[in-house]
C-alpha cells in the first residue's frame, strides 16, 4: 500500500501572469510579447474548495503514468468515481491511489506499474473511496536525463 500525506487546501491570494499564446510542445512558434491576464491556480485546481485536499505521493505504483514519489495529487472528495478514474482509496485503514474498475459488485484497483498486481476488493475488506484525483502537481526540474536520447 501507499503511504500518503493529506493536506487541506487554503485560499490562495496569488494571481500569476498567464501567457496567452499556446506553448508548443512540438516545433517552436513565435512568442507573443504580452501577457493576457492573471490566473489563479485555485481556478485551475479547485472545483469545490470545501472538499478538495492535497496528497503527497509515496511509492511507485503510478510510475508508468509518470506520477512519482513526492508529486502532489489534487483530490476532490465530492466527485463520484467513474470507471477508469484515478482515486484515493482506503483499504483496511491504509491509503492507496489506483485506477478504479467497477463491474457490478466487483471492484478492482489497478496500479500504473507493470510490476504491481491489481487489488480485488473482497467482501470482508474495510474499503471506501476517499476521493477522486483531478490534477497532479509535479516538480519536473532535473527529472529528464539529457543523455537519454
Amino acid at each position: 500500500m501507499m503511504e500518503m500525506e493529506i493536506f487541506k487546501t487554503d485560499l490562495s491570494t496569488a494571481k500569476l501572469p498567464f501567457f496567452s499564446a499556446c506553448i508548443q510542445a512540438g516545433f517552436p512558434s513565435p512568442a507573443d510579447d504580452y501577457l493576457e491576464s492573471l490566473l489563479s491556480l485555485d481556478d485551475i485546481c479547485l472545483t469545490n474548495r470545501e472538499t478538495t485536499f492535497l496528497g503527497r505521493v509515496a511509492g511507485k505504483s503510478l510510475q508508468d503514468i509518470h506520477v512519482y514519489e513526492g508529486d502532489i495529487m489534487v483530490i476532490d472528495k465530492s466527485l463520484m468515481p467513474q470507471n477508469g478514474d484515478l482515486v484515493v482509496a482506503v483499504i483496511n485503514s491504509e491509503f492507496t491511489a489506483k485506477f478504479i474498475s467497477i463491474n457490478g459488485k466487483e471492484v478492482f484497483l489497478y496500479p500504473a506499474n507493470k510490476n504491481f498486481k491489481p487489488i480485488r476488493i473482497a467482501e470482508f475488506d474495510d474499503f471506501k473511496i476517499w476521493g477522486v484525483v483531478t490534477r497532479i502537481i509535479q516538480d519536473v526540474k532535473g527529472r529528464w536525463n539529457v543523455g537519454h536520447c
